[in-house]
């Protein structure tokens, strides 16, 4: 009998870990099978380096020497969450180039050396019939209790156009038979420039005592978060009466939809209009 499972859709290395990690541990504790999945080749980033006085200054890098890197980084975390990562390898909207000067996707951008190439560009893939059945035969194949993924309402342009292609690829498995949820993750740290006019949620997971854990899967990504701990994530008592949670939008209507495993049934349990304001 097949183990239940989450498939995790990030635009990149750190994403997951970064947004859901508290939700990916609780579930894999309940004895889930976890799917990582990266839509971009993760070629563009920094290093973050740290100081003797403990201050971080960052340092451009090429793609070729750039995606490696956050690929073994995202394998390392994969690793923990007992995965494997998918890299749907669309490239992302920039890179370093020679000069470490950024460079923009666009008509008659060079092609970068070194990075894996050949797929459209993250910001229109959810325009490509290919992109979009690719994320289709993913979910089709390995058939997760849910689909979780990048909000549309998001600081990043990466983010959405993961968001985006994701929702098209749902929709096509759906018309195919899928029949469990699409869930866009809560994007809010108190750093953000999205003000609370932004907080748009149905539900969340309750993910009190696990946000230790969490800064250590989040440790993989050394590279780009050398200091997991100084993340200013929000505190949400105040929308789910708890402190440590994880909010999620679905992508459609509740409507006939019915829990099939305990991260449903909490994802229901802890619905925005249901009265209930905590779960374990």
């Amino acid at each position: 009998m097949k183990k239940p499972s989450l498939m995790s859709i990030g635009a990149h290395a750190d994403d997951i870990e970064f947004w859901i990690g508290g939700t990916c541990l609780k579930y894999l504790d309940k004895g889930y099978e976890m799917d990582y999945v990266m839509s971009t080749n993760n070629m563009s980033g920094q290093f973050h380096i740290v100081e003797k006085d403990k201050t971080v200054t960052r340092e451009e890098a090429e793609p070729a020497v750039m995606e490696p890197i956050r690929k073994r980084e995202a394998a390392a975390g994969a690793a923990i969450l007992k995965a494997v990562p998918v890299h749907l390898d669309h490239p992302q909207r920039h890179y370093t180039g020679p000069d470490m000067r950024k460079v923009r996707e666009g008509y008659g951008v060079p092609v970068p050396k070194g990075a894996t190439l050949g797929r459209p560009c993250i910001m229109v893939a959810y325009d490509d019939p290919e992109s979009v059945n690719r994320v289709k035969d993913l979910i089709l194949e390995r058939a997760p209790e849910a689909v979780l993924t990048q909000n549309l309402i998001s600081e990043s342009p990466e983010h959405y156009g993961t968001a985006m292609l994701v929702l098209r690829g749902y929709r096509e498995a759906c018309k195919a038979g899928y029949a469990g949820p699409l869930l866009f993750w809560y994007e809010y740290v108190q750093s953000t420039a999205l003000d609370r006019s932004f907080l748009l949620w149905d539900s969340f997971i309750d993910i009190s005592g696990l946000r230790q854990r969490q800064f250590d899967l989040i440790r993989c990504h050394i590279t780009m978060v050398p200091f997991p701990e100084r993340m200013d994530y929000f505190d949400f008592t105040e929308q789910t009466g708890i402190r440590d949670a994880e909010l999620f939008k679905f992508a459609s209507s509740l409507h006939d939809f019915k829990p099939s495993g305990d991260f449903t049934e909490e994802i229901m349990r802890n619905l925005k209009d249901s009265g209930r304001r905590h779960a374990g």
